[in-house]
């Protein structure tokens, strides 16, 4: 059930990738590792991938609040899952 809350909230991430064309090659390369990361989380360290994702929703918060929002959802998503 959580695999299942993850993978529709990656694909919410990659949808507002697409959504955002205005966003910087910067941001975009930030968003689509924290998307890498997350598909990958098998074979890492789940609670380093949090801990770095917490740390890019502040980079996103003002600029871009709705890929912040959907970062915060994953986030809390892992939480609930004991990441």
């Amino acid at each position: 059930m959580p695999e299942t809350a993850i993978k529709e909230q990656l694909q919410a991430l990659h949808q507002a990738l697409g959504e955002h064309p205005e966003l910087d090659n910067e941001t975009k390369q930030l968003m689509q590792q924290v998307a890498q990361d997350i598909e990958n989380m098998e074979q890492g360290d789940a609670s380093d991938i949090a801990a770095g994702l917490k740390e890019q929703v502040i980079h996103f918060d003002n600029d871009h609040p709705t890929l912040a929002a959907v970062v915060r959802q994953i986030i809390d998503t892992l939480g609930r899952i004991g990441v």
